[in-house]
């Protein structure tokens, strides 16, 4: 029993490809904990310099949760990773 307790934690806390800790705040099961706050501040913002500022936190917290459970195994250039950050983050704040 114990050692299943330790295979889940580390299966959820090591990436399979990279054998890297994944930081708490980016791992699956951060995920509702830690951007739950910033989807409800997104809610709640009236100010648009706050919905906007907000925004840009939700993405980027998507983009971090993505990027620490992405398919290492399958190279990806940084700039194409930046590109498509980019890319979210304009579109969120455009809307």
């Amino acid at each position: 029993k114990v050692l299943w307790g330790a295979r889940k934690l580390k299966e959820s806390s090591v990436h399979p490809d990279t054998k890297e800790i994944i930081p708490r705040p980016f791992r699956m099961a951060g995920f509702v904990p830690f951007n739950g706050p910033v989807c409800v501040a997104l809610t709640v913002a009236t100010d648009l310099r706050w919905l906007l500022f907000w925004s840009w936190m939700n993405q980027s917290q998507n983009a971090a949760v993505n990027y620490y459970n992405r398919n290492a195994s399958s190279k990806m250039p940084t700039q194409t990773l930046l590109k498509s950050y980019i890319a979210a983050v304009g579109t969120a704040l455009c809307l």
